[in-house]
């Protein structure tokens, strides 16, 4: 990066942290349970409606994975007053567009709407959340969809395959040992009594968040949510499945097989999440030491075992610190036909090691820092990604009013916080090892 761009980028990260915080929320809870958070932005005419769940795949239950996503599918075959499709056109014929995503802690229908729409999408999306139509010659036709996306994105993506099998290895206990898409095996058994029963049990007022970020106004979207989601009965929500991951007892080791063109390693540990006033330090060393290693083509993964070794031609690290309960940081390696997994996996482990044996340099601290919080400010350009942060953190237990004091928390963290984080968690004891091997066809 030149450096007079870089002198400007850091002028004016260092204003935005110092000056420009996001928004006030807004906030209303309805007596049904049903919660509505806004963020008012009249800078266009324009809204960002989503409406969270408290239900994922961790909710399900073991031979029925996949019920989650099904009803990402499933939401837009219509209700009692919608036809199937119908939702989708009428969002279109606004000028709007609509989608929806599951993960393994939420499920999640969003809208981008003329602002003077907001009011019908809401009315709409109660009416569907209320009054869904769960006809079996549906499910039968999205459960083969559903199949066919499972076998396009995972069954025939060997790395992907390689991953979803090393998290099942990973972890005991915990729901993120499942693939949210949910196993084969489970997906062919489903039945419509399952749906419905799932839609029962999890879809009940106490477990929406409503969020809107736009040209709206609070005091009148309020009158309008308490009218439509409002109204609902209330119902019993069910304490969700949180369990307390074993700690390991040591390295473990998987090999997978598969019909691969490369072979690939790839490394998971169990780490904490965050949790706001009580670990932010801990938390926040770990994301960084995590952006150290692989946040961009000068990380020092890239940058030592691709550049300088040639161990590998691709690598990566993630850690999620607003994950429920614990997060599964992982790093990789893609490795060419003349690199071996077991330069690679040395190599690695140097790395880490020294990390935790030497500080970062203030230099490489200060440039993840402004990276970091460069990312998280530019995002509050996106309508989608300020109403995500919103109701990711709510729905996961964090709380959306905490979402300022993440960079705080980001700001606060010194070389000698990172090294004592890598040095306690990502350490081998901890860790489960995959190697996927290319499986030659005779």
């Amino acid at each position: 990066m030149p450096l007079r761009l870089m002198f400007i980028l850091s002028l004016f990260v260092s204003f935005c942290v110092a000056g420009a915080s996001a928004a006030e929320l807004q906030q209303a809870t309805f007596k049904n349970g049903v919660k509505l958070i806004v963020e008012e932005d009249h800078s266009a005419p324009v809204a960002m409606v989503q409406i969270w769940l408290k239900v994922g795949g961790r909710d399900e239950v073991p031979g029925k994975t996949g019920l989650a996503h099904v009803f990402e599918h499933m939401m837009f075959k219509g209700s009692k007053k919608l036809a199937p499709g119908e939702y989708s056109k009428r969002i279109s014929a606004m000028g709007g567009n609509d989608n929806a995503f599951t993960s393994t802690d939420y499920t999640a229908y969003f809208e981008t709407v003329p602002a003077s729409r907001v009011n019908e999408v809401i009315a709409m999306e109660a009416e569907r959340f209320a009054h869904l139509a769960l006809r079996d010659k549906d499910f039968q036709k999205e459960i083969r969809v559903i199949m066919e996306e499972r076998r396009m994105r995972t069954e025939d993506d060997p790395n992907s395959r390689m991953f979803e099998e090393l998290s099942a290895a990973s972890l005991r206990l915990h729901p993120y040992r499942n693939p949210v898409i949910g196993w084969m095996q489970d997906l062919k058994k489903l039945t419509i009594d399952d749906v419905k029963a799932f839609y029962k049990q999890h879809y009940v007022p106490g477990n929406v968040v409503v969020v809107v970020v736009g040209d709206v106004d609070f005091k009148q979207l309020k009158k309008r949510v308490a009218s439509t989601f409002g109204r609902m009965k209330a119902r019993p929500v069910m304490p969700r499945f949180n369990p307390t991951e074993p700690e390991p007892f040591g390295p473990k080791r998987i090999v997978v097989k598969l019909p691969a063109q490369l072979p690939m390693l790839a490394v998971t540990i169990p780490v904490p999440v965050w949790k706001p006033g009580v670990n932010d330090t801990e938390a926040a060393a770990l994301a960084l030491a995590t952006h150290i290693l692989a946040g961009g083509r000068s990380a020092r993964m890239s940058r030592e075992l691709v550049d300088e070794k040639r161990l590998a031609f691709n690598t990566g690290a993630g850690y999620d610190e607003s994950a429920m309960g614990l997060d599964l940081w992982y790093a990789y390696g893609m490795l060419g036909s003349k690199q071996t997994p077991e330069a690679f996996e040395k190599a690695f482990w140097k790395l880490l090691d020294e990390m935790a044996r030497k500080p970062v340099s203030s230099k490489q601290l200060a440039a993840a820092k402004r990276n970091m919080t460069a990312a998280n400010i530019f995002a509050q350009d996106s309508l989608y990604l300020r109403a995500k942060q919103i109701g990711h953190l709510e729905v996961v237990g964090i709380g959306a009013a905490n979402r300022d004091n993440w960079l705080k928390a980001i700001e606060q963290v010194t070389p000698a916080d990172i090294q004592k984080a890598v040095a306690h968690w990502l350490i081998r004891d901890r860790s489960t090892t995959g190697i996927l091997i290319p499986e030659v066809k005779s």
